[in-house]
């Protein structure tokens, strides 16, 4: 029965290993070689981690590996056969479930910069190419959201805009889009 433990310790621990350097390097099971089964959890992007999973390839992994290397320090205390299997795989999925929540909690973190929502009314910036006249084509403006510069395109109701110019949002038309017009 110590041969099959470490066995099971021994390859789910290099499971487990090879499991955390793709989540470190970021292959953390969206594209790339977590895709072969076995690798990869089902957190596998900020959108999915919105649910908790206790049944996942991790925590199979991390039962198996906590699970047989406490099972054989019972073993080695002298502990029953059973008595070591039952309570190593306990403290394994125990393990196992704490390491699915740091996992999950970690992935809550993760952000893409992204400012969806924002009142651009008001806002103040510069164009970076020159606007042209009302419905004739968009330009681009820098702007000042959230403490950071974000590059827009933008349209103009009135005459072309030229580069450098200081301009006032009127209305944001879509998420990459503003209205502006000239200010001195």
């Amino acid at each position: 029965m110590e041969t099959v433990l470490y066995v099971l310790a021994g390859v789910s621990t290099a499971f487990f290993v090879l499991r955390l350097i793709l989540l470190f390097v970021g292959i953390d099971g969206g594209e790339g070689a977590a895709d072969a089964p076995g690798l990869a959890g089902d957190l596998n992007d900020a959108g999915a981690a919105a649910d908790f999973k206790i049944f996942t390839m991790m925590t199979a992994i991390v039962t198996l590996m906590i699970g047989s290397w406490s099972s054989l320090l019972m073993l080695g205390l002298e502990f029953s056969p059973w008595m070591a299997l039952g309570g190593g795989y306990v403290a394994g999925f125990i393990a196992a479930v704490g390491v699915g929540y740091a996992i999950f909690s970690l992935k809550k973190l993760e952000g893409d910069g992204t400012i969806r929502d924002f009142k651009a009314e008001g806002l103040k910036g510069t164009v970076y190419m020159k606007i042209p006249e009302a419905g004739k084509g968009k330009g681009q403006v820098q702007v000042s959201v959230e403490g950071r510069l974000r590059t827009f395109d933008a349209v103009s109701d009135g005459p072309e805009i030229e580069s450098f110019k200081p301009i006032v949002v009127m209305q944001r038309m879509d998420e990459h889009t503003l209205r502006v017009c000239p200010t001195e």
